[in-house]
């Protein structure tokens, strides 16, 4: 059994798998009135959606509690698909046409399979199936696909962390679809429970009724940095989320913790440091990827900072965790997958002359990033020493028709043609080679003339807006926006020294002022004060912890690391 979990979840991260999603279903909102009316009940700002675009989203109670999260999915200009997990269905529904009087809109439950495809080849496979090209990556985005004479709904959405989709098609579809996806050489793996659950987990993807549930407000769960507009007009509950946003944030929140050794921590478990009450344990499982139990907790706002260990009970056992961002585990992008895969296929040919493995890989590469050019040139010279000419030729054409200034392609053409006898051939190329580097060079050129021009523009401007923030601190020395913009503007254009004292004084008068910890750490950095830099970092950290700054705490995190890392 572990070795099947184990197998599936590898599978996801570096191929892909499927399963049907039996848990979750679709509300389908249809009417005139049906996109003023979920922006008047909904957190996110359901107007900016666009025909094949969606959101995730929420509607909360008067206290911000959470009532329901799901996403919105512009299908028509006046139908929209509600994407949710079928435990929450008839609360949502009940909501919904209780705040429902004479708006010209009407929900009702589509009868409809939904079967979940997730991993890096993912939307390789479905491009097959559907004979599409370029299948849109931008999460939440619907798309209507026609299957003989069914018609399908894909969601892009992740329930992985993997890029993945979400197809909703009729029910008797189900076999047709599944042997189709099924035909792909190698085929996806289909994902049980304990896999899936690792996978969520894993991607620190909250599910309600076992992460969050009407007693959660929704800023404790993290929803607001993906659910929440904080530009939209009044719904239910935005005074408390706008407030929570604005002067602090909540007692406690849900994080990442990691447990030494291999016993789960109990659902539930309150975490408790010398006595004291810091935390509840949610979801735990044990990571493939990380190899250690992982669990998603709330954590009080004094315990929040990244990386810090603690010998703790929970429920009066003791256990040894350490917190953690979420997600657990941050997956590749196809790009990431394609260049990992190029590596491989090159360090394989570096240790045996056998070179049917790395073609196969870089193949591999090349399907999942098209755009390779890396990747193109290693599998061109490996067929050419096979003496597979034609087939290096025609790769090397499908390069230049993706992106006809790659010189290299055009310098292999070259020299493929010219082991062939194609003397004209290959002296058209050489010349077309000559030609780009040549355009290439001139417009390098122009490019550091204009950028020098650009730069003498934005120094002339930066020098007016120093002023103008000295003329405000000779009025108010303590001025916030005055010393962090001369921070900022010092840091741009290399003044370090200067850049300090006016940084070190918005910290001194506003001690949790996230970003200016962040502007501080960077600007000990150019000056090669390692010591400075991280114990900047490590003040920052625990302030925007307890704020709930999560953008200036993960690169004021990721940064730190960088400095702790042992040299080379």
């Amino acid at each position: 059994m572990a070795y099947q979990f184990q197998t599936e979840v590898e599978q996801v991260r570096n191929h892909c798998g499927y399963f049907p999603l039996k848990d979750w279903c679709v509300i389908s909102a249809k009417g005139k009135e049906t996109f003023p009316f979920l922006q008047s009940q909904t957190t996110n700002d359901v107007l900016q959606i666009q025909i094949g675009q969606g959101q995730n989203s929420a509607v909360t109670d008067r206290q911000a509690r959470l009532i329901a999260n799901f996403s919105i999915h512009r299908l028509d200009e006046n139908e929209a698909l509600i994407l949710v997990e079928t435990s929450l269905k008839d609360t949502l529904l009940s909501h919904l046409e209780s705040f429902h009087f004479r708006e010209e809109v009407k929900f009702s439950l589509l009868d409809c399979q939904l079967m979940a495809i997730q991993g890096p080849k993912s939307s390789i496979i479905l491009e097959k199936v559907f004979k599409q090209q370029n299948l849109s990556d931008k999460p939440n985005d619907i798309l209507k696909l026609p299957l003989g004479k069914h018609q399908v709904n894909l969601i892009i959405k992740s329930l992985t962390g993997e890029e993945g989709q979400i197809l909703c098609f009729p029910n008797e579809l189900e076999d047709e679809l599944t042997q189709l996806i099924l035909k792909s050489d190698p085929p996806p793996i289909r994902v049980h429970e304990v896999a899936r659950e690792v996978l969520r987990i894993e991607a620190g993807i909250p599910i309600y009724n076992k992460d969050m549930d009407k007693k959660n407000i929704l800023p404790e769960t993290g929803l607001e940095h993906t659910s929440v507009s904080y530009n939209k007009g009044c719904y239910i509950g935005q005074e408390v989320i706008a407030r929570i946003k604005t002067y602090g944030a909540p007692n406690f929140a849900l994080m990442g913790l990691t447990v030494e050794g291999v016993i789960t921590p109990p659902y539930n478990g309150t975490l408790k440091l010398e006595d004291k009450k810091i935390g509840t344990i949610k979801s735990s499982i044990r990571s493939v990827m990380l190899d250690q139990v992982i669990t998603l907790a709330y954590i009080h706002k004094e315990h929040r900072s990244p990386d810090i260990e603690m010998e703790a009970t929970i429920d009066e056992k003791p256990f040894k965790v350490k917190t953690c961002l979420l997600p657990f585990y941050q997956a590749q992008t196809r790009k990431d997958h394609s260049n990992k895969l190029l590596h491989q296929s090159l360090q394989i040919y570096k240790k045996k002359d056998d070179l049917d493995q790395p073609i196969s890989l870089l193949r591999e590469s090349i399907e999942l990033d098209p755009k390779n050019a890396d990747a193109y040139e290693a599998l061109g010279v490996f067929l050419s020493k096979q003496d597979k000419l034609d087939e290096a030729i025609s790769l090397m054409k499908r390069l230049v028709e993706i992106n006809p200034q790659e010189i290299m392609a055009h310098t292999n053409l070259s020299v493929y043609y010219m082991k062939q006898g194609r003397i004209e051939d290959a002296e058209n190329e050489k010349a077309e080679a000559t030609a780009l580097q040549f355009e290439k060079a001139i417009a390098t050129n122009m490019a550091k003339k204009l950028k020098k021009k650009e730069q003498e523009q934005k120094k002339k401007e930066m020098e007016e807006r120093v002023g103008m923030f000295k003329q405000v601190l000779e009025i108010d020395p303590q001025d916030q926006v005055a010393n962090f913009g001369l921070g900022s503007i010092y840091l741009e254009t290399g003044r370090y020294e200067e850049g300090l004292q006016p940084l070190k004084t918005v910290i001194e008068a506003y001690k949790d002022y996230s970003a200016a910890y962040l502007l501080l750490g960077k600007t000990w950095e150019k000056l090669s004060n390692k010591e400075e830099a991280i114990e900047t970092y490590k003040q920052g950290i625990a302030v925007a912890s307890k704020k709930g700054d999560l953008m200036p705490l993960k690169d004021m995190q990721n940064r730190m690391n960088q400095l702790l890392q042992p040299s080379p």
